[in-house]
């Protein structure tokens, strides 16, 4: 990346999307890193489970952000034993939106249909390696595009 050009915030799903190709990811987020972008993880949690995770497999990212922790800090979460937990539904699918719309991620890449209703910010549905971007319905083939190759297509429709 150029030094002359805005460094990207990319958002990114733990589970269901960096969890399942481990390898992938890995590489994906030492490239964007190495670029100057920022990486912000945006999962469920709980956080302390996602950071043992990220660093056993050596992910590297800028900022993490769990659903879990966000609603437990403000005490809206509901212990209801055996190691269960409620979030009103709502709360819980529109808080990545929320956060993606207040630290200006440029877009973010989940596998949940029902958080890309709620979604301003570029939202990219990831599903069988395939990506859709929610703008202009691109899709990045994760399986076919290198690590590199799909952050310069990143590069390209962002910047």
């Amino acid at each position: 990346m150029n030094k002359n050009h805005r460094k990207l915030k990319i958002g990114l799903d733990y589970h269901g999307v960096i969890n399942e190709n481990i390898p992938y990811f890995k590489e994906f987020c030492q490239i964007l890193c190495r670029r100057g972008h920022l990486v912000h993880i945006l999962t469920g949690g709980p956080k302390n489970a996602v950071v043992r995770y990220l660093e056993k497999e050596d992910i590297p990212y800028s900022c993490l952000f769990t659903i879990f922790d966000y609603y437990q800090a403000k005490g809206l979460v509901s212990c209801e034993g055996a190691g269960h937990f409620q979030i009103d539904e709502k709360l819980w699918n529109t808080a990545k939106a929320d956060y993606c719309r207040q630290h200006k991620i440029d877009i973010q890449i989940d596998d949940s249909p029902i958080y890309g209703r709620y979604f301003t910010t570029p939202y990219c549905f990831y599903q069988n390696k395939n990506c859709t971007l929610s703008f202009n319905q691109k899709i990045f083939d994760f399986e076919k595009l290198t690590p590199e190759q799909t952050v310069e297509k990143l590069e390209r429709a962002l910047l």
